[in-house]
């Protein structure tokens, strides 16, 4: 008995450590704008053309929208076909670009969820000409409007040479209607 106590007690734990980093305040360190959406749209929608590379990707768009902003007067509107029990429910938004992020800590960004369903957000940072793969665990991001931030700290040896930052959806819910959400103020914490 004492061990299913010390196992639940432990999985609980891990379990909120892994939905501390939502509406939490922000670790300290210097705080650096990365995309505040206010000079364009540099972010694409990964859709049919991945699917070379796994499963069908729901997300079908990536625009400027001034619908709700947390910094300035726009943010990323990010959609996605309906989610049936069919599909993978995963989606996928990028920013390609070559950036030198040595000693970042951690990405941030504010979101606002207008749906009735949860998303689960994850970040990727790929690094170097080999493309490393460095991710974060996703985070539930419920109706409303939240800040998130990842931990990309251990990846401290590409990130001097970052190619590509992903933001994605992996929700298991079903939603059968086209969907979105927005992000805004993505800030680098050094």
């Amino acid at each position: 008995m004492k061990k299913i106590l010390v196992f639940l007690s432990v999985f609980l734990i891990s379990d909120s450590a892994m939905f501390a980093q939502v509406d939490e305040a922000l670790p300290e360190g210097l705080v650096e704008l990365f995309d505040g959406f206010e000079k364009g749209n540099y972010w694409i929608w990964a859709g049919f053309d991945w699917d070379q590379y796994g499963d069908h990707k729901i997300s079908s768009g990536a625009n400027i929208s001034r619908d709700w902003a947390s910094e300035g007067k726009h943010s990323l509107e990010l959609t996605m076909e309906p989610m049936t029990a069919d599909t993978t429910k995963s989606a996928i938004w990028f920013y390609d670009g070559t950036n030198d992020l040595a000693g970042t800590k951690y990405i941030a960004i504010d979101v606002y969820n207008p749906e009735n369903y949860t998303y689960n957000l994850q970040a990727v940072v790929q690094c170097t000409d080999s493309w490393e793969w460095c991710s974060t665990p996703g985070y539930e991001i419920p109706k409303g409007k939240h800040t998130v931030f990842w931990d990309i700290s251990k990846y401290a040896e590409y990130l001097h040479d970052v190619r590509r930052i992903t933001v994605c959806n992996n929700s298991g819910q079903v939603l059968n209607r086209e969907s979105h959400i927005y992000i805004d103020n993505i800030r680098l914490i050094k």
